[in-house]
């Protein structure tokens, strides 16, 4: 009787056991899908923190505790179970009996126990398990941005936003540009970037090509001041240098007048150059003599000045504010060449002015007295223009008159299939002074408009 019990005991904890985990997985499983979309909604929705969703691990221990109670339901009882094991061992009856009564002689008749095997094939539940819980770990440890719901999409223009945050970081070291209207700019900036949308690309990049022109624009206006002031304090170096190579060789009254002059034009450039003025030495006195101590310290400082404005040049090429052309230009202005200034001096006293005379010195001018004088208000005389009027020939004239429209037709194009005969030149034919070619010659001041005609679109 106790054997026989203890077999029956062991038989239904096991049969629990497998119940019980059974419905614990199949629970688990089905909260696992369910926390995992709570999860993803919740953070795309409210942007909820992973450590807050965290908790929904105790809806995990409710679901255990309930397949553990659904299982219990499910165990039969030990009266019920012993009775399907006596008609599974074939006993007739006999082990029911023993449970209540002595069965005497009949217990050599009841044949041995026989127990079922239990087998639950759970590969199916435990992969939907593993499912279910690495849906949930990838729902808490996705990256936020990859789960939020945005309404529109952003359009990526780090890339433009930096080149041009960093021209204006340029410009207002230069001081080119006042701090209020930098700040100004950067926040039109920040703003463009944070409204860059994606479904609306051509508003973001005429933005971007609006705030870029704008930077061109005051960085063409400050290099054109740039290479002026640099053309001014190369004169005066220029003239400076001169001075200290070849002033001795100089008559003295054109010597005078050179000193007078370098002393105006340092003078006038330190006005404008906050550098300048606190390098230059001091002029007070007679500006026609000037020692030779105060010419080299002219020059040096005309020098620093100069190298300070290559410097700022340089950085606006270098944050793509100017070209390459302008600072070539800035290069070139910034050298001349200071032999033979004397001469070339004395050669235009009569004529010129020092500064006139230094002025075509640096500019290259060598064929005769500076820069010719330039006159816009006298018009222009018809001297010299090739648009004539010209008769044409009687044949022509006759030809023009005999002609007539024969027909008018749509037909495919024809293709020659022999090579047709070359000719020397689309003009073979033509009459001589009959007109029929245009040899109007572009001038440099047509330039302009040859250019504006080809641009249009």
């Amino acid at each position: 009787m106790n054997a026989d019990n203890k077999t029956i005991s062991k038989f239904r904890i096991k049969m629990a056991a497998i119940l019980i985990l059974r419905r614990t997985l199949t629970l688990a499983t089905v909260w696992g899908l369910v926390w995992g979309t709570a999860i993803i909604v919740l953070r795309a929705v409210s942007g909820m923190s992973t450590l807050i969703l965290f908790s929904g691990g105790v809806g995990l221990i409710l679901a255990i505790a309930c397949g553990v109670l659904l299982a219990l339901r499910q165990i039969p009882t030990r009266t019920t179970l012993r009775a399907s094991l006596d008609k599974y061992s074939g006993a007739g009856g006999l082990m029911m009996a023993a449970e209540t009564a002595e069965l005497g002689n009949w217990r050599e008749r009841m044949p041995a126990m026989r127990l079922p095997r239990l087998r639950w094939r759970g590969g199916v539940a435990w992969a939907r398990f593993a499912g279910a819980a690495l849906f949930v770990c990838v729902s808490l440890l996705i990256p936020q941005r990859f789960v939020e719901i945005s309404k529109t999409q952003s359009l990526d223009i780090r890339e433009e936003v930096k080149q041009l945050a960093e021209g204006i970081d340029v410009l207002k070291e230069e001081e080119i540009i006042g701090l209020t209207e930098a700040e100004k700019l950067e926040e039109k900036l920040a703003q463009l970037q944070a409204e860059a949308s994606g479904e609306d690309p051509v508003k973001t990049w005429e933005a971007l090509d609006h705030l870029s022109d704008a930077l061109m624009q005051e960085s063409a206006e400050a290099a054109q001041e740039a290479l002026s002031e640099t053309e001014r304090l190369t004169e005066a170096e220029t003239l400076s240098e001169g001075l200290i190579n070849e002033g001795s060789e100089m008559e003295a009254g054109l010597l005078a007048e050179s000193m007078a002059t370098l002393s105006g034009l340092v003078q006038e450039a330190a006005q404008e150059d906050a550098l300048l003025a606190t390098e230059l030495p001091d002029l007070k006195g007679d500006a026609n003599s000037l020692t030779l101590e105060q010419l080299k310290a002219i020059s040096a400082a005309l020098r620093l000045s100069k190298s300070e404005i290559s410097d700022r040049l340089a950085k606006l090429y270098a944050a793509n504010l100017i070209d390459l052309e302008t600072l070539k230009a800035a290069e070139r202005l910034g050298q001349c060449d200071s032999e033979g200034l004397a001469a070339f001096l004395a050669e235009n006293a009569d004529s010129k002015s020092v500064a006139q005379s230094i002025g075509g010195w640096c500019r290259g001018v060598d064929r005769g007295p500076g820069d010719a004088p330039m006159t816009w208000t006298d018009g222009t005389t018809e001297e010299g223009a090739k648009f004539k009027t010209e008769i044409l020939p009687l044949s022509d004239i006759a030809s023009l008159e005999d002609s007539e429209i024969v027909g008018l037709s749509v037909v495919a194009p024809s293709i020659e299939t022999s090579n047709p005969t070359s000719q020397s030149g689309a003009l073979n034919g033509a009459a001589t002074g009959g007109g029929s070619s245009v040899t109007q010659t572009v001038l440099p001041r047509h330039k302009g408009a040859v250019k504006r005609y080809f641009e249009r679109p």
